[in-house]
């Protein structure tokens, strides 16, 4: 919205410039004069208005832009901790599949050892059934002699351990191989949780990836419009200047003319009444004179006397309020806030209000397509009047910290027919 309006105002400044035809010296050119400049100032205030909501709005939308980025960074520290996370889960993953594997390779052993024994305990079992049952004392009856007592109550002996122990391992094996299977179960469900966990936080954190990128998305946008509306506001301050110093022109053409037709009637007057006294004719005196506006070479006055202190040259550099890279289109002198600024050199104020980045801000017109502009003028620093003719050296503001400043100093700026320069060059 903001947008539109600037543009608007240049609309309607250009139409404006449309209405400004060259005037003879005569009192409704004046007239003219006087009432398209102040509907300029009119319009230059309506302007100035727009561009210190502007400023507002754009402090506003920095200090948004300010906590976006720290959201952004703790968004970004987030994801960082969630990965970590996802890596030891993925990492548990893996150990608990290794356990898993293990464990399975055990239980298969233990049911291999199982029916090894179930094999050789129904292998005697069925020899037994083949022969008929005989008992352990019938056995031992049945011996031929002491010895043969002896081996075959060894081999009894023998027998009945093996079949004791063939039952104690089956025993132990089958309560092995139970606890395997619980403790295999509990794994599992262990795992299928991690996975679930994984695939959570893989999830969030795709979440939070699109979070990010509509945050910078957004932050991009923002930045786009304010190096917009900063262009608009500009070129519609600029419009309104060039309008102002075109009719300034004409009104010194038509004082400069008054005046000559003035001295030229004085001098009339003062011939006839010298002929009226009949002493001797008078050579011709006075004539008109023409006042043009004086061109400038290009040697300006250094704007601030207290400082010779430069904190910030003409050309491209990373914007401290921006925070991007762009040009800097004039000489920073940094010195207390009061410091007297200096018109550069003589000249016409065409602008003395608040501008949209300068702050308070004060535009000369040197004539010769030179202009010097002045930012960053301390609250009721501005000592001058749009209009005004101002003297080389003569104290015009107080040096501030108004508009994108980060501190007490004074923009000082060359432009040639609009275009701003390295004013460095221009100063003696």
């Amino acid at each position: 919205m903001l947008k539109r309006n600037l543009t608007t105002w240049i609309a309607i400044s250009l139409t404006a410039s449309l209405l400004i035809q060259p005037m003879t010296a005569t009192a409704g050119a004046k007239e003219d004069i006087a009432k398209q400049l102040q509907q300029l100032r009119k319009q230059e205030q309506q302007t100035a208005a727009q561009q210190k909501a502007a400023e507002k709005k754009a402090s506003t939308l920095n200090q948004q832009k300010q906590q976006k980025v720290v959201s952004l960074n703790e968004l970004e520290a987030d994801i960082k901790t969630q990965g970590n996370k996802l890596t030891k889960l993925e990492t548990q993953i893996t150990e608990t599949s290794l356990k898993l594997q293990e464990t399975g390779d055990k239980l298969e052993e233990a049911e291999k050892r199982v029916a090894n024994r179930d094999t050789l305990f129904k292998s005697r079992l069925r020899m037994m059934y083949k022969k008929g049952s005989v008992s352990y004392l019938d056995v031992l009856l049945s011996a031929t002699s002491f010895s043969d007592f002896i081996d075959r109550f060894d081999s009894i002996k023998a027998l009945v351990a093996q079949d004791k122990k063939i039952l104690a391992e089956n025993k132990r094996d089958r309560n092995e191989i139970a606890a395997m299977k619980k403790d295999v179960e509990a794994k599992l469900t262990e795992v299928k949780g991690l996975y679930a966990d994984a695939e959570d936080l893989k999830a969030s954190l795709q979440d939070k990836e699109k979070r990010v990128k509509a945050v910078i998305a957004s932050l991009s946008q923002e930045q786009a419009e304010q190096e917009d509306i900063s262009e608009d506001a500009e070129a519609s301050l600029i419009a309104l200047a060039k309008q102002k110093q075109t009719l300034y022109t004409q009104q010194k053409e038509i004082l400069a003319k008054e005046a000559a037709e003035k001295r030229r009637k004085e001098a009339e007057e003062k011939r006839r009444r010298e002929a009226e006294a009949a002493k001797a004719a008078v050579g011709n005196k006075g004539g008109g004179t023409s006042t043009a506006a004086s061109e400038h070479h290009g040697k300006f006055l250094w704007p601030v006397p207290a400082s010779n202190t430069i904190s910030s040259t003409f050309g491209y550099r990373i914007d401290p309020i921006a925070g991007v890279r762009k040009l800097h289109k004039g000489t920073d002198i940094a010195a207390p806030r009061g410091s007297k600024i200096l018109a550069a050199d003589d000249g016409t104020v065409l602008i003395a209000s608040w501008v949209n980045g300068y702050g308070n801000c004060i535009v000369i017109d040197h004539g010769g397509g030179y202009w010097t502009w002045y930012g960053h003028i301390m609250e009721g620093g501005i000592y001058v009047s749009e209009g005004e003719n101002v003297k080389r050296g003569q104290v015009i503001a107080g040096v501030g910290n108004t508009g994108d400043s980060t501190g007490n100093h004074l923009h000082f700026e060359v432009r040639i027919n609009e275009v701003p320069v390295d004013s460095l060059p221009y100063i003696q």
